[in-house]
């Protein structure tokens, strides 16, 4: 079977009132039913305090002009987190005088103050309440209201000031200061596991409580998120027909759907080794997830026929249990996701390796299948390519972390490139020589100065083709290191660049690359000199570097 590509559909939906096209929102409120999340309400009444109808009106008109183009979701953030936020700066401004009520008096001067005035508000909910509110969430709430001015810039360009521009980029680094999703270790994984296996039994076998309709298609989506590593939203969109045949005879493919760009991506998933028939009770989570997948599509048959018309294919279907829409058929949307599976981690008492309460999510599913896949097989490509990433370096950044087990082999083979220093004293001054050997016969020439290097000294600095090695990193590595009292402070100016470097690159890769270096200057080479001439060897490094290291190494 080929897979296609999803068709994208760019019939604008319009509005008819006798027979004439009729695309003007309907006054200061009004309904936008979006395809996938439902009716939206919007009620622009209350920005309309202190003569702003104007300003209010282009922004209604905005959203209402963006509802073929942005999903259900971004309008309402549109209106929440962009507009509302805006308005609490122009409520400020307006307490000290001064009024905003037009679209063209919003220039670039005041989308600078805005910055800093988001730059000293405080966070009111969430995880940071009571704190200065996050890089994301300022950048969330300046780049949603640069969508509507700009929107605003294309429609009705008459009405927009000519001073309105943006700053190019308002919040350098902010990528970099976003945390990861962590993954969940493998103890918590077994935990997850186990839990599952509960489940399972008591879906198949009958055993134990029974679970609710929620609780079932919760625990489907916690192992098909655990086993494809795909994202929450994709799930969410699993077809009937998703499960094709694969070329291989032992394999099916699982075709999950991106919205963003419209692309597919084909997940191959192993057959069951027998039949369904054959099969005996369910003692762990089968190798099969195409037969929970047809378990999945066979469970919530029954309420095709009553789902909209645009709902029948999807997987994830359930009958509403609360507000207006009580005892309609609708999709699963990624809010009852969070609480189904909230629910499936209090019932079963699942513990994080501290003791504390798990926080289950989907999203942590995705980076925990890519770790889980780089440590069995070390090819971060093939992470890539199971992910669906065009660049490996988004896999790299994102989703996969050094297994701390990789940490402790690159330290025990830099360990074991190079024996311990060996410690002897020259005319009054210590010396270690990396591979346990001191060159008496060429003693004189390095107490002169001889074979100095960046770092310390070399007892044979010269390559075959006679050319000086110029490898500094490389040095700790090398049997042909050598170090005496007056290197410290060149070894020291190293050493305080190589932690100078630490804010520039990824902690993780600092971590590995100098990292081990940082512990054998401390552990190897520093323990073995007096305490004092280490102490002022460093205290000279940092008020006054060595001339190689007063410079950058990136």
């Amino acid at each position: 079977m080929a897979i296609k590509r999803q068709k994208l559909d760019r019939m604008a939906n319009l509005t008819l009132d006798d027979g004439r096209v009729v695309d003007m929102p309907p006054g200061w409120a009004f309904t936008i039913d979006s395809t996938n999340h439902g009716k939206i309400e919007f009620d622009f009444n209350p920005y309309r305090v202190h003569d702003r109808d104007e300003l209010a009106g282009h922004m209604r008109d905005a959203i209402w002009s963006l509802r073929h183009i942005s999903e259900g979701i971004t309008l309402h953030a549109y209106n929440v987190n962009g507009i509302r936020t805006f308005w609490r700066f122009l409520d400020e401004l307006h307490a000290f005088g001064e009024s905003v009520t037009r679209l063209d008096q919003i220039d670039r001067m005041l989308l600078d103050r805005y910055l800093a005035w988001l730059e000293l508000q405080i966070a009111s909910n969430g995880k940071n309440k009571g704190q200065r509110l996050s890089v994301s969430a300022k950048k969330n709430s300046f780049v949603l209201l640069k969508s509507l001015f700009t929107n605003r810039q294309k429609r009705v360009p008459a009405a927009v000031s000519p001073a309105l521009t943006f700053p190019s980029n308002p919040f350098p680094n902010s990528n970099l200061l976003s945390q990861k999703r962590e993954p969940y270790s493998v103890t918590e994984q077994k935990r997850i596991l186990d839990a599952l296996n509960v489940d399972l039994l008591a879906i198949h076998e009958g055993e134990g409580e029974p679970l609710t309709h929620l609780g079932v298609l919760a625990v489907h989506m916690i192992i098909l998120g655990m086993a494809t590593g795909r994202n929450l939203q994709s799930l969410l969109e699993l077809r009937r027909d998703s499960l094709v045949e694969h070329p291989l005879k032992d394999r099916e493919l699982l075709v999950t759907t991106k919205r963003r760009g419209w692309s597919t991506h084909s997940t191959s998933v192993r057959k069951a080794a027998a039949a369904p028939e054959q099969q005996g009770s369910i003692l762990a989570i089968p190798s099969s997830i195409g037969d929970h997948f047809r378990f999945l599509c066979g469970y919530t048959a029954h309420l095709v026929d009553e789902a909209t018309e645009e709902d029948r294919e999807l997987v994830f279907l359930w009958r509403v249990t609360q507000q207006e829409r009580t005892g309609q058929v609708a999709r699963l949307d990624a809010t009852y996701v969070g609480h189904m599976v909230k629910a499936f981690a209090r019932r079963h008492v699942l513990l994080d390796d501290s003791g504390r309460r798990l926080a289950l999510n989907v999203s942590r599913l995705r980076p925990t299948f890519a770790n889980e896949l780089y440590r069995r097989t070390g090819d971060i490509r093939r992470v890539q390519q199971a992910l669906g990433h065009a660049n490996a370096q988004t896999t790299a950044r994102h989703y996969v972390d050094s297994p701390l087990e990789g940490a402790r082999d690159h330290a025990i083979v830099l360990d074991g490139m190079v024996c311990q220093f060996a410690r002897i004293e020259v005319d009054g001054k210590v010396l270690l020589a990396a591979d346990g050997k001191i060159p008496l016969h060429d003693v004189k020439d390095l107490l002169a100065g001889g074979y100095n290097t960046g770092i310390a000294r070399c007892k044979n600095p010269f390559r075959e083709n006679e050319s000086v090695c110029m490898k500094f990193f490389h040095c700790f590595q090398c049997p042909s290191m050598m170090v005496f009292e007056d290197d410290l402070w060149r070894l020291f100016s190293f050493y305080y660049r190589l932690l100078a470097e630490r804010a520039k690159i990824n902690a993780a890769h600092w971590l590995k690359t100098y990292g081990p270096i940082i512990r054998r200057i401390d552990t190897d080479i520093a323990s073995q000199f007096p305490a004092d001439a280490v102490e002022s060897a460093r205290l000279k490094a940092q008020q006054d570097p060595h001339p190689t290291w007063k410079g950058s190494l990136l």
